[in-house]
């Protein structure tokens, strides 16, 4: 598939000169994880969209906790991360932001037993979530917040969004802070066995972002725009051949092309007018509440610049 796919790209919109041009840019490598929101990044690797824009870029999967660690080792040239995990990263690394890829439309949230019927009766329960510092424990954070709930009126066992949801299906905890694809695995039990409480439809707080260190960037200002441009055409993919891409990425993320297709609707891919505007008005607000969050949940003490944060100079130079 990934021959016949990179065969296509040079024979047709590639072609000999775009080639020649791959030889003036790095070997980019970016660092992700399986997770779907991050799937159009594998659009683009595996149907050939950077290569059509003369970059050779590798996206390897890095689990969460060592992607930071390998950005600064140089193993890394990117990353793509959730905006509360950037916010601490960028507390003890330089890191530029160059394009919000999604926003969570539902992708995360907590589901819990059928008996608990609001946020009140969570209070002294058991709440599966992963570890302070990732996204899940972000999520229950933010969510609980909003609600007046205290985290230390909860009981909060540690397990992964694998095994939180996987908890929640035995009996073993009382609610469970998860993701897709394993949110809508519990949504698959029924309102008998499983209830959602809330997820990023109700209480929008989850993006995900592309970040390079900035003497990446002043090195390479042209191959992180194409970059965009390939991400931008991977999007634009997505809309006109749905099947195709669904399956692409779905073979990525060790799902059917049906169950990728089942899980993107609670992904929100921003075009680029949307990504413009996002960035324009909502994403320092967002930045704000997620760093408020993040202090009151004793996660992050560090100060952030926000206004370092973000380099939209390149969303701002695409036509």
């Amino acid at each position: 598939m990934r021959r016949r796919l990179v065969l296509a790209a040079l024979s047709g919109a590639l072609g000999a000169p775009a080639v020649a041009r791959a030889q003036a840019f790095p070997r980019i490598t970016i660092g992700m994880s399986g997770w779907p929101g991050f799937a159009p990044l594998t659009l683009a690797d595996q149907a050939g969209l950077f290569l059509a824009q003369g970059l050779e870029v590798e996206t390897r999967f890095v689990p969460q906790r060592e992607r930071a660690a390998a950005l600064a080792a140089g193993s890394l040239h990117g990353v793509v991360t959730t905006l509360d995990t950037l916010l601490g990263w960028a507390a003890t690394m330089p890191l530029q932001q160059v394009l919000v890829l999604d926003r969570s439309r539902g992708s995360d949230g907590i589901a819990a037993r059928p008996a608990i019927q609001g946020w009140g009766d969570l209070r002294g329960k058991r709440v599966a979530v992963d570890r302070p510092g990732s996204t899940s424990f972000f999520v229950l954070a933010s969510m609980a917040r909003e609600q007046g709930l205290p985290l230390d009126s909860l009981l909060l066992d540690t397990r992964n969004p694998r095994l939180a949801a996987q908890a929640l299906a035995e009996g073993e905890v009382d609610a469970a802070v998860s993701t897709e694809p394993y949110l809508s695995q519990l949504r698959d039990l029924g309102p008998a066995r499983a209830r959602i409480v809330a997820t990023t439809l109700d209480h929008p707080c989850v993006i995900d972002t592309l970040a390079f260190p900035p003497a990446f960037i002043e090195r390479n200002p042209e191959a992180v725009q194409r970059i965009l441009r390939a991400w931008f055409a991977a999007i634009a993919m997505m809309e006109r051949e749905p099947d195709r891409a669904h399956e692409i990425m779905g073979q990525r993320t060790r799902q059917t092309a049906a169950e990728f297709a089942r899980s993107a609707r609670h992904f929100d891919w921003l075009d680029l007018p949307r990504n413009r505007a996002f960035v324009a008005t909502e994403l320092r607000p967002l930045a704000e509440r997620s760093l408020a969050v993040l202090r009151d949940a004793g996660v992050l003490r560090a100060a952030i610049d926000l206004d370092a944060l973000l380099n939209d100079r390149f969303l701002r130079g695409l036509g």
